[in-house]
């Protein structure tokens, strides 16, 4: 049987022919009710998209992180860049199909010290049409919570781009090989004072 696919605002119905547990199925949700059941909405840009956590073998469960350059809050308390977690399908419900640079609402909740999302949870394109309905149901929206940006952008080994080194990093690295440049100087002078005696 194939697969089929029924849409409905902003959430989505999955059902499919594979094993049992394969598909996600989202119960049709009104935009207010997804509105009621986020911790944050907040619209932003994506500019990461982390790999699987699961290494070389990776499951449909697996955990993707979405850095996300948060442009205007309309629910919750937000920094100006959120990390938010997904599983890796949309099997499972992941937000699986977001794209670098694309502008998305973000329907997440809290979990634990991490954001966290899914396909049934309402997060979608930023269309006119979408942002004025959050608009509409959440009031006007705010700017993003700079205190809370150290908080939110935690270093991640899962993600596709490497973080550029740190001060300390730096120092530690000049420091070092300044030791091991004076050993190196040291050691010759010593053997070169050997060979004239």
């Amino acid at each position: 049987m194939p697969a089929l696919t029924v849409l409905a605002f902003p959430t989505a119905l999955v059902v499919g022919s594979a094993s049992p547990g394969f598909a996600c199925s989202c119960a049709s949700q009104r935009p207010a009710d997804l509105v009621a059941l986020a911790d944050h909405v907040f619209t932003g840009t994506v500019v990461d998209i982390g790999e699987p956590a699961g290494g070389g073998v990776v499951s449909s469960t697996d955990p993707v992180a979405y850095t996300i350059a948060v442009e205007a809050v309309h629910q919750g308390e937000v920094g100006s860049v959120a990390v938010v977690e997904s599983a890796a399908s949309g099997a499972s419900c992941g937000l699986e199909g977001m794209v670098v640079d694309r502008h998305y609402v973000v329907f997440a909740n809290a979990d634990a010290d991490r954001l966290t999302a899914s396909s049934c949870g309402g997060t979608a394109p930023a269309s006119p049409r979408l942002v004025r309905t959050v608009e509409r149901l959440t009031g006007e929206p705010t700017a993003p919570d700079v205190s809370q940006v150290r908080r939110e952008v935690v270093p991640d080994a899962r993600s596709s781009r490497r973080s550029s080194p740190s001060a300390a990093d730096v120092v530690t690295w000049v420091v070092g090989s300044a030791a091991v440049l004076a050993f190196v100087v040291a050691t010759a002078l010593g053997s070169r004072r050997r060979r004239r005696t």
